[in-house]
């Protein structure tokens, strides 16, 4: 009977240790996927506030510097645009 009770209460142990594990792996997905989702925020962010740079900064040059270099300056700042869009 002694023995009955020790192999149960193992039995019992195993089965705690391996819903803590699981309990465990499951809050760290979710950690996971958390900090992935706020990590993709952050890159949005950064892509929209560098467009609005690039895009001010072409408006600025290309009223400033006339002719041809205006007009490849304006180009790379599109090109630029165009590559984020991309991303």
């Amino acid at each position: 009977m002694e023995e009955f009770t020790k192999n149960l209460l193992k039995d019992l142990q195993k089965n705690l240790e391996k819903i803590s594990v699981l309990a465990i792996g499951g809050a760290k997905i979710q950690k996971s996927y958390t900090s992935k989702q706020d990590t993709k925020k952050q890159e949005e962010t950064a892509i929209e506030s560098a467009k609005k740079a690039l895009d001010s900064s072409s408006k600025t040059l290309g009223s400033s510097i006339k002719g041809q270099f205006g007009t490849k300056i304006t180009k790379v700042f599109e090109k630029q645009q165009q590559t984020l869009d991309n991303i």
